[in-house]
């Protein structure tokens, strides 16, 4: 039986042996297209969280301004729903920008303001429906904790005065307004603390 038969291997080398393994170098960076959309960059689960706590916690101060009698003056009870206002937004806002799973600032403050203005439109129009359908109870609760602030879902009786009805306004939009900064405050002191957590 014959051999097979071998290629010879030329005089001066050996077997070849297995080359060194080199790690290709970095390339030049170049701009590419972000991975995501407008779209992608809302999340309405923290906001939708942000805003049932911010409710959540503006009913229980309401409630206990009025199981401390802050609502027997008009000014006390003003007051009093503007503090409690500020601080269930900045709760809210916080909540909200503590549950993002991207942390940014810029849109962190942007996600606490789309909580408050979700906040505000749902309470109006829960008011509103609540006096359609005949819950007068649940429609009164919810339209006197806008009303001591100023704000009218009902619109101004036809004895009031104009300068009443001024001076409303005004009261509605600074503390519309506070609420606005507290909620977007809270959302970005609630991200950098998870910011803080996770660089920890």
């Amino acid at each position: 039986m014959r051999e097979p038969i071998r290629e010879p291997i030329p005089e001066g080398r050996g077997p070849r042996s297995p080359e060194p393994f080199y790690a290709p170098g970095t390339g030049p960076v170049t701009e590419t297209a972000p991975s995501f959309t407008l779209a992608s960059l809302v999340e309405w689960a923290p906001i939708w969280g942000g805003m049932f706590v911010s409710l959540g916690v503006l009913f229980l101060l309401s409630s206990l301004g009025v199981a401390i009698g802050v609502g027997s003056g008009a000014t006390a009870a003003g007051i009093w729903g503007a503090i409690s206002l500020i601080i269930a937004f900045f709760v809210g806002g916080w909540f909200t920008g503590r549950t993002m799973t991207m942390i940014e600032g810029l849109l962190a403050g942007a996600h606490g303001l789309l909580m408050w203005g979700v906040t505000v439109i749902f309470t109006l129009v829960f008011a509103i429906f609540a006096g359609i359908a005949g819950a007068s109870a649940i429609s009164a609760y919810v339209s006197g904790i806008f009303t001591t602030m100023g704000v009218s879902i009902s619109g101004p009786g036809p004895g009031a005065a104009a300068q009443a009805a001024v001076t409303s306004s005004w009261v509605t939009f600074l503390v519309l307004l506070l609420g606005v900064v507290s909620a977007v405050i809270g959302a970005l002191v609630g991200n950098q603390g998870r910011f803080a957590e996770v660089r920890h």
